[in-house]
């Protein structure tokens, strides 16, 4: 895992779980701490993912996804920023409080 250091807003970090993405999967997971201590994961899809969940199905539904062109560092923070500003706690999953 790596993190992301944010030096301005309200986001604190972005925790990268980078060695689970693989390129079978295009989804990557993140964990997004605020500068008030709450914690949300998200899951940020490829279209790639997309194109593979629809192969044979008909639809594909899921909650609180954020879509990124690839997994950039860039790409990443402006999902995170995004979905910052269009109500995170809609879009993220409250992770419980770690002591640090």
């Amino acid at each position: 895992m790596r993190s992301l250091d944010m030096k301005h807003g309200p986001i604190a970090s972005v925790l990268i779980a980078d060695e689970l993405a693989s390129p079978q999967s295009d989804s990557l997971d993140v964990v997004v701490r605020l500068q008030d201590g709450r914690r949300f994961g998200l899951t940020l899809f490829t279209l790639e993912h997309l194109r593979r969940q629809l192969g044979t199905a008909l639809s594909f539904v899921t909650p609180r996804m954020l879509l990124v062109k690839d997994f950039s560092d860039e790409a990443i923070l402006d999902a995170v920023r995004s979905a910052m500003s269009q109500d995170f706690e809609r879009l993220g999953v409250l992770q419980p409080l770690i002591n640090q």
